[in-house]
């Protein structure tokens, strides 16, 4: 006859092998995320992109500054180089070069806020390199710790699951069938112990005569409130 207290055993084995599973799959999960580093590399391409824009804006901003340069000179020497007498001629060219002058003044000072946002951009790039840097160089370390703590776990399981093999084998296949679903039904805990009057999974008091029975060991006893297997403690 299988008793409650061999199952309780088997599902000692049982949780042992839950927690390694667990362990194992964050172990995993964490392996699998490179670190951390895509999320830093995302940033650092975007403000990539952004460094481009400004600098083709920058560039842009400078063509137009150099015409702008250029046709100012011109003016300037249309106006004073005694060509042009005729008043209402040079009054239109005064104005057209006051004109000319204001844009270039907006275009160098749009040039300067473009330098500026460069030189930040510049700055956020290289930050974003060097964290990425560190990250890479503190993950190659975490990385071969994770190697040996997952190679360590599934040593581990093999040896609980060979253990947990040898004990269900001298234990009655129907029992251990009927246990395997009710840990299944009961997230993952089928027995619980007694001790001072309470199963210890549903913290209920057991009626006296479910007490006893559970003492004398010689029946499957189930938890009146909970359904799990019951075993003295």
């Amino acid at each position: 006859m299988t008793t409650s207290r061999q199952l309780y055993s088997l599902q000692e084995f049982d949780l042992a092998l839950d927690e390694i599973d667990n362990r194992k799959a964050e172990a995993d999960s964490e392996s699998g995320s490179g670190g951390g580093s895509l999320e830093v590399e995302s940033a650092l391409e975007s403000e990539r992109q952004t460094l481009e824009e400004v600098r083709s804006m920058h560039r842009e901003q400078q063509v137009d500054a150099e015409q702008q340069r250029q046709r100012s000179g011109e003016l300037d020497r249309q106006l004073y180089d005694g060509d042009v007498a005729n008043p209402q001629v040079l009054e239109s060219l005064q104005q057209e070069a006051d004109n000319v002058r204001k844009l270039l003044q907006d275009r160098d000072t749009r040039l300067l806020e473009l330098s500026l946002k460069a030189e930040e951009s510049r700055n956020r790039c290289e930050q974003l390199e060097q964290r990425i840097t560190a990250i890479n160089t503190a993950w190659e370390t975490r990385s071969a710790e994770l190697n040996e703590i997952i190679k360590d776990l599934a040593s581990q399981r093999n040896a609980l699951a060979e253990k947990r093999g040898v004990l269900a084998e001298t234990l009655e296949p129907v029992a251990v069938q009927k246990y395997e679903t009710l840990r299944r039904a009961k997230r993952g805990t089928a027995v619980a112990k007694v001790e001072r009057g309470l199963c210890q999974a549903c913290r209920m008091s057991l009626p006296t005569h479910q007490h006893q029975q559970v003492r004398a060991g010689r029946q499957t006893v189930h938890c009146s409130s909970c359904g799990r297997i019951l075993c003295q403690g």
